[in-house]
């Protein structure tokens, strides 16, 4: 199989990765709730990883603390969940991914917040348009880069917005943590969402909350954290407030070593990705393909081919053995400010693993199914 769903879940995972894992499940312990060398090497290798993470995105000055998730979703909905109050003004995009947009319009149907959504122009989030929406808002989230079309955000002037009008901010970090560089200590965003199983080349069920030891959030999840087994209450000091239960400690380590190869690599990753999106987006040109993506810096490339249903496309593609993602891609808005909410768009997602070689095959493919009668069905 050619796999080009990278954006849904990275295929590469380094040797570490799977080491860790494999390590794990043959040195099984809980970390954190017993004193023998097996549980003691596990909250160690934890707390290794929360400190490597916490380095690597300039938030390890005492400032900032890291929680573990299961995923950037858990992650995204402890920050919005655990820090807004009743009565913020919040601003997001249009761009943003459900797990984002689903909380936020759920507390605005509460009457917990109210809500404005920044829409793009020329397939962008102009940074005055969004600086504009900040003025009389309380808090700002956005995707660093979307999961449609791999548009970036300008993460240097959405921190300058936010120190000038004092607008609290999340960062969704899924599709551009790390080949896109965050730096905390310099842009002094509030908290930064991302997930362990994507650009770092984790293993899923792995991801991690970093924010501001000023915002004092409420916890998602109460139960046993392994210390203060005294008190009936959660504790309220960071990390244990937010990672009550067994904290997936194989996991965790893997991400590490995922992690770590991911920044060392970041540059030539970046690279690499970058040069074959270019390259796919020239030949879907010569196809006379709809394109949606503006920058291929990230890999992610959709489109649609002309007259064709994308979850058409997207089941052709997967009887030919090539891995894509046709639909919505949990990002409803996102696609009605392309367009295509009535036939989605098929999704392209480069990774570290492709080649030159994958590209002329799916390109010979798309040949293959654009030469093919017009079929359609609802998309996903």
């Amino acid at each position: 199989m050619i796999y080009l769903d990278n954006a849904a879940t990275s295929f590469f995972k380094p040797k570490g990765v799977t080491d860790a894992l494999l390590y794990d499940l043959s040195h099984s312990a809980n970390s954190g709730r017993s004193g023998h060398r097996y549980a003691i090497d596990a909250a160690m290798k934890i707390e290794n990883c929360r400190n490597f993470l916490l380095s690597s995105f300039g938030a390890a000055d005492g400032g900032y603390s890291l929680a573990f998730t299961k995923n950037c979703t858990e992650a995204l909905n402890l920050a919005l969940f655990g820090f807004l109050r009743e009565g913020m003004k919040v601003v997001t995009t249009s761009f943003d991914h459900n797990s984002v947009l689903r909380p936020l319009f759920e507390l605005e149907k509460r009457g917990k917040i109210s809500l404005f959504v920044v829409e793009p122009s020329d397939g962008v989030i102009k940074p005055e348009h969004l600086e504009a929406a900040m003025q009389n808002a309380d808090f700002a989230v956005v995707s660093a880069a979307s999961n449609v079309t791999g548009a970036r955000i300008n993460l240097r002037k959405f921190a300058e917005a936010a120190r000038k009008y004092g607008v609290f901010t999340l960062v969704d970090g899924a599709q551009a943590v790390p080949l896109v560089s965050i730096n905390l200590a310099e842009t002094g965003f509030d908290m930064l969402a991302f997930p362990g199983h994507k650009g770092l080349h984790g293993p899923q069920g792995t991801g991690a909350l970093i924010f501001s030891n000023a915002l004092k959030l409420q916890p998602l999840v109460m139960g046993g954290t392994g210390t203060a087994s005294d008190s009936t209450y959660q504790p309220v000091e960071p990390p244990e407030a937010y990672e009550a239960g067994t904290l997936f400690a194989g996991g965790i380590a893997a991400l590490h070593e995922g992690a770590k190869w991911s920044f060392a690599s970041a540059a030539q990753n970046r690279e690499r990705v970058s040069r074959l999106a270019d390259e796919l987006i020239g030949y879907l040109k010569m196809l006379g393909a709809d394109i949606y993506t503006t920058d291929g810096t990230l890999g992610v490339v959709s489109f649609n081919l002309k007259g064709r249903d994308s979850g058409v496309v997207a089941d052709k593609l997967a009887e030919m053995d090539f891995a894509v993602r046709g639909g919505l891609h949990c990002a409803p808005l996102a696609h009605r400010a392309l367009g295509t909410t009535s036939r989605g768009a098929v999704r392209a997602s480069i990774g570290v693993h492709n080649t030159d070689n994958d590209i002329y095959r799916f390109v010979a493919a798309l040949e293959s199914i654009s030469a093919r009668p017009i079929t359609t069905r609802a998309p996903k």
